[in-house]
């Protein structure tokens, strides 16, 4: 249940209702989000197969990783955007709710947003000066420059980069997500990659006087951004 300050009119009653209302669906987009990435998961989402190539006196291991299920980026963009949203109209009504007197230009009207920021520039601090001091002063308590270098692990920063990803660039979710070690020292010498996977061609003298099965390890995720294919050294 949503409570409202003293002085609060019935539209921004309405409004913030709506930005209720709005977070709501973005959780929902969530949840799907969710249900569809353990789905893929459990498909499974990768293959591990592996034969003795006698004529190239090789042992191949071939490691691939399926396509991302369209189900996935489609939750992850409507949530991403219902979210950002919600924030966006949230600080409109900040401003505005909070200040009643106030009134802003046609460029300060564009420019009231929710405010994430990486550094603490002059951009900043004129946006800033859009909302009532103590509106100010809270978003000065959560911006992602106060991690210094780990700015990338606040949720906000995360969620503004996906949201700036998804509306300018591409669909925020990378095929790329597999972590893979082999229980072999050097073994990335023997690596070729492909597309959505590689090969792993040991020699069979090495193979087969391995002290220890070559099944390797392996850590699947699931990447939001533009991320590349790894594997463990």
């Amino acid at each position: 249940m949503l409570c409202y300050p003293l002085g609060v009119t019935t539209g921004s009653k309405i409004a913030l209702i709506h930005i209720d209302m709005k977070s709501r669906w973005a959780q929902e987009h969530f949840d799907a989000l969710e249900r569809e990435i353990e789905k893929w998961i459990k498909l499974p989402a990768y293959t591990v197969t592996h034969e003795d190539d006698l004529k190239n006196v090789l042992q191949v291991w071939r490691v691939e990783i399926g396509l991302t299920p369209e189900s996935i980026p489609k939750a992850l963009g409507d949530w991403v955007c219902c979210l950002r949203s919600a924030l966006d109209q949230l600080a409109w009504q900040m401003a505005h709710i909070l200040a009643p007197g106030r009134t802003f230009t046609e460029r300060e009207e564009r420019d009231i947003s929710f405010l994430i920021f990486r550094f603490k520039n002059s951009t900043y601090q004129d946006r800033r000066k859009l909302f009532p001091p103590v509106v100010a002063d809270a978003f000065d308590t959560i911006q992602p420059h106060l991690r210094g270098n780990a700015y990338r692990d606040d949720p906000l920063w995360q969620l503004n980069e996906l949201w700036t990803l998804d509306k300018h660039r591409t669909i925020p979710v990378s095929n790329n997500s597999l972590m893979v070690r082999f229980p072999m020292w050097g073994w990335e010498s023997y690596k070729i990659d492909f597309d959505y996977g590689f090969e792993v061609h040991f020699p069979l003298g090495r193979a087969w006087q391995s002290p220890v099965d070559l099944d390797p390890e392996i850590t699947f995720e699931i990447l939001f951004g533009e991320g590349a294919f790894e594997s463990c050294p």
